[in-house]
Parts: structure tokens; C-alpha cells; sequence
């Protein structure tokens, strides 16, 4: 049906999950937390895009807007599911830290990550078929 390049899809999406994680790893700095939090909000929309767009970027040959829309949404899928963890673990660290009751924290934490990464990932999807429609429209 859709002739995807795996490759450039992981590709695309492992290097905006590295990204997310790098900024959420700053975000747990106190120095740049308020900063970064606010990056990391951007990013959520950021990233993911530049992954559809880096999708389209990556696979080989001429693809047609199709391919390049669900590839493009597949690699944004990746980089939402990387940013929802990444929210869930620091939940799990909050609740952990501010009840001290591992039992509450990760139940919570877990709860948060599971809801979080859905969303994220619904979300980061719509915006990488939106970065593979664009680079369809740059690249002609």
C-alpha cells in the first residue's frame, strides 16, 4: 500500500527523540528548568514537525505525498511517545520526591506516562504528516 523507507523513519525519529530527551535531561537542571520547560512546550510542536520534515528529508527517491505525509506522521509518532515519557518519568520523580510513598508514585507516574505518551503521540503524529506534506511542498 505505502512503500515507507524504515530506515529514514528511524532515522528521522531517533534523532528528534535524542533531541527531547537532551532538553528534558536540561530541563531537570535547576538552572535552566523554567527555561527549558518552556522549550520543552515549544518543542512539542517543534519537534516533531522537523521529524516529518526530516523524514522527508532522508527517504531516498521520489516519494508521493502519501508516503510522505505517513512517514512523516510515523517519525513525529516516535518523537511524541520519547516526549510523553519523558513528562511520566518526571511525574514519577515529582510524586516520588514530594510524598515519598514509592507505592503512590508509581502508580502515578505510571498512570501519567501511559496518558501522556498517548496524547503526545496523537499529537506529535498530526504534526509529522504535517512536516512530510511540507518538505512535499519545499522539495517542488
Amino acid at each position: 500500500m505505502f512503500n515507507i523507507h524504515f530506515g529514514s523513519l528511524m532515522r528521522s525519529g531517533s534523532v528528534a527523540a535524542v533531541v527531547a530527551g537532551f532538553l528534558y535531561l536540561l530541563a531537570l537542571t535547576p538552572f535552566f528548568d523554567n527555561l527549558i520547560t518552556v522549550l520543552m512546550l515549544a518543542g512539542a510542536v517543534i519537534i516533531p514537525l522537523g521529524a516529518g520534515l526530516g523524514y522527508g528529508y532522508l527517504a531516498p527517491g521520489e516519494e508521493t505525498m502519501a508516503q510522505s505525509t505517513v512517514g512523516g506522521a510515523l517519525s513525529g509518532l516516535v518523537a511524541g511517545i520519547i516526549l510523553g515519557i519523558a513528562v511520566g518519568i518526571n511525574a514519577f520523580m515529582l510524586a516520588g520526591l514530594s510524598t515519598g510513598l514509592l507505592g503512590y508514585a508509581i502508580v502515578g507516574g505510571v498512570g501519567v506516562t501511559i496518558v501522556v505518551a498517548a496524547i503526545f503521540g496523537l499529537f506529535a503524529a498530526i504534526m509529522g504528516a504535517i512536516g512530510g506534506v511540507l518538505w512535499q511542498i519545499v522539495q517542488k
